[in-house]
């Protein structure tokens, strides 16, 4: 018993001294220790003299630009550079074949040069005359790190350490010190003691950054540090975690500096986001509620709490670098460009070029913001996606697809008018075109536009090409446009439309229950029956069967017999034929005749019949999805409300058969699929009348 006593109170001497920096048995989240740090933080000066600087570093050469002055500091060569130049202090930090080379900052000229040991650079920072910098193996077993602190240019201390370490930060003369994914470090800069301890139990803390008196930190997510940081939990503190969407190379939303630092040559400083933090007491967000995404020489500035697009800007050379500030987004360019764009709008604000390239650019920039008013004026948001849709450079498709994705989600008319001009963009990449297309089947607003499309056919002495008929047709039947109709079967007439187009268009015609298309449809089946010697035609005979099925009951098989027999018609045009009669034979001995000429019709308002009278929808789409779970939507959106990591919204994605059964669902974020899929599983989808398996996505949101 003297023994446990005497145990217990050593271990109540370790955690009340703490014991060395980085010990296991340093005690963390102590509200007095951190209080401490923040009356440090609060009471030391302003750090706002720093000059406005980028690095840029190509594969021998190595250059500095004062933004503020639009001037080349200088350039030296270098000696194979592995990773992107970092600006810290007073100082420029670079990988090269010799290690760590540290670089004033003003003339170029080397201060120091640190071995690497094998370890690579995961960041660093500086503050005054101070830099620290951290050399790390990166996570897994055997992680070994190590800190470095200079003053001057001079190397103060050094500490060495068994796991992995992130990226530091400077500030009130600490150091903040990410290490082993869940602890941030607080050291004093002079003596290297460490002062205080946060551990996060729910989330990675890989990264650690000053902003102006406050200190963040985060991986996935964005800390502040406050009082609140005590609980040692996201829930608790002074947190905010972004909806990052579906961006083509899924980038994170900070670099992982617990894996290898990208090359100077990466792809990763061409495809990331940038953002601003803000925030008042415990609140943090992202400054202008923007998460500016960037892919190569696009931009897209998103909502970070969901998945709507406030602008779009498109760069004239690949994107290198780039610093979210408030206001605005500094960019730096391949070909030794800088560009300020706006906030509000994206229009550039202030640029200069220098003369320098560069494969990947650092800037630090905090606090300027040049305007020498913009460059232009801001198109609507339609009109920016049409241009970065339309971009013809090939790396740019995924972008190219994502802009058009995000065009399908404005309800105005005229984006249905960019959607068609996309769609019938016959030099459009096939990811671009199909995304368009199908995107235009599924619109419900600008009936009037594809009715205008719908009048233009193939001339050649016009000089004109046929519309995407097809999609055109769907897009017409979503509207409800029946006044399409008769443009609809001139097309079907027309022998320039193509073979795959025909079975859509008279799809949409027989959905759209206009009985006025009866008798082109029955010259249609005499005409093509004894032709259809490919699938696309057999598919489109049978597709104007059906259609007459539909439009007038049982009297269509007056018309469909003689030419299943036909003996001059190909066997799969007959087969397919003798299928719609055999549908048509079951249907009748089950008392579920289609309606029929004669009493019993189904009519319009306007006293027109209407055969149309099945209930099913033509295909189960994003509309049919909705009404569905409209029932269920309350449970859904408590799902969300319940999330502990607060989730805005959920992405599904649901697989459909053609007789309603729910064959798949996907959920994203994918720890509220435990919740949301039991709830979507209940519901009871409807059969389609094109009965083929559909795949819809469908948000939720709170």
């Amino acid at each position: 018993m003297r023994w446990l006593l005497f145990l217990a109170t050593l271990s109540a001497c370790g955690a009340a001294s703490g014991g060395p920096a980085f010990s296991p048995t340093y005690p963390d989240n102590v509200d007095e220790a951190i209080q401490a740090v923040l009356t440090r933080l609060r009471t030391a000066p302003p750090n706002d003299d720093e000059p406005a600087v980028a690095a840029g570093v190509t594969d021998d050469e190595l250059m500095v630009v004062d933004l503020r002055e639009r001037r080349l500091l200088w350039r030296q060569a270098v000696v194979s550079p592995v990773s992107a130049p970092r600006i810290a202090g007073e100082l420029v930090l670079l990988h090269e074949r010799s290690g760590i080379v540290a670089r004033d900052l003003r003339s170029g000229a080397i201060r120091f040069t640190q071995p690497d040991e094998a370890l690579y650079l995961a960041g660093a920072d500086g503050e005054g005359e101070r830099t620290v910098l951290s050399l790390t193996t990166g996570g897994g077993v055997g992680a070994r790190s190590k800190i470095v602190l200079a003053r001057a240019g001079h190397i103060v201390w050094t500490k060495s350490i068994d796991y992995a370490a992130g990226a530091p930060a400077l500030a009130a003369g600490m150091v903040f010190i990410p290490w082993a994914t869940q602890n941030l470090s607080i050291l004093d800069a002079d003596t290297g003691e460490e002062l205080a301890r946060v551990r996060i139990a729910d989330t990675v803390i890989g990264r650690a950054f000053r902003q102006g008196n406050s200190v963040y930190f985060g991986q996935r997510g964005l800390f502040r540090l406050t009082a609140s940081i005590t609980g040692g939990r996201t829930e608790a503190a002074a947190y905010f975690e972004p909806q990052l969407p579906e961006f083509p190379g899924d980038p994170p939303f900070m670099v992982d500096p617990y894996q290898p630092a990208p090359a100077p040559s990466s792809a990763l400083h061409r495809v990331r986001y940038a953002w601003h933090a803000a925030g008042e007491g415990d609140e943090v967000r992202l400054a202008d509620d923007n998460l500016y995404a960037i892919f190569y020489r696009v931009v897209f500035a998103l909502d970070p709490a969901g998945d709507s697009v406030r602008w779009v800007y498109v760069h004239e050379r690949d994107i290198v670098g780039a610093q979210g500030q408030a206001g605005g987004l500094l960019i730096a360019d391949a070909d030794g460009g800088f560009t300020r764009l706006s906030a509000h709008d994206g229009l550039p604000h202030w640029s200069h070029d220098a003369d320098t390239t560069a494969l990947a650019a650092s800037l630090r920039a905090e606090g300027f913001a040049p305007d020498e008013g913009p460059q232009g004026q801001a198109a609507p948001l339609r009109d920016q996606l049409l241009a970065a849709a339309h971009d013809p450079d090939a790396r740019l498709v995924p972008a190219r697809v994502l802009a058009t994705r995000m065009l399908a989600a404005l309800p105005e008319a005229e984006a249905t008018g960019h959607l068609i001009a996309l769609c019938d963009d016959r030099r459009a990449p096939p990811p671009v075109k199909t995304a368009a297309c199908e995107a235009l089947a599924e619109r419900t607003t600008g009936s009037e536009l594809v009715l205008e499309a719908l009048e233009r056919h193939a001339r050649f002495l016009a000089q004109t090409t046929a519309p995407p008929v097809g999609a055109l047709a769907r897009a017409a039947v979503h509207m409800q446009a029946r006044e399409a109709v008769p443009l609809l079967l001139s097309h079907v007439r027309d022998p320039a439309t193509e073979a795959p187009d025909l079975a859509p268009l008279i799809d949409a015609i027989a959905a759209l229950g206009d009985r006025s298309a009866l008798e082109p449809l029955r010259d249609f089946l005499r005409l093509y029956h004894a032709e259809a010697t490919d699938d696309a035609l057999v598919a489109a005979v049978g597709a104007a069967a059906d259609a007459l099925v539909a439009l007038e009951g049982a009297s269509a098989a007056e018309t469909i017999e003689p030419l299943a027999e036909d003996p001059l018609a190909p066997e799969p045009a007959r087969a397919r034929l003798r299928a719609t009669l055999s549908a048509l034979a079951a249907e009748e001995e089950q008392g579920e005749e289609p309606p029929s000429d004669g009493e019993g019709e189904a009519t319009t308002d306007d006293g027109a019949t209407d055969a149309a009278t099945d209930e099913r929808p033509e295909r189960i789409d994003a509309a049919v999805v909705a009404r569905t779970l409209d029932p269920v939507q309350a449970e859904l959106r408590a799902c969300l409300r319940q999330d502990s990591e607060g989730a805005r919204a959920a992405r599904l994605v649901l697989r459909i058969g053609g007789d309603g059964t729910l064959q798949h669902v996907s959920v994203s974020p994918r720890r509220l699929a435990g919740c949301i899929e039991p709830i979507v599983r209940r519901a009871r989808f409807p059969a389609s009348r094109r009965n083929v398996n559909e795949q819809v996505t469908y948000r939720v949101r709170r």
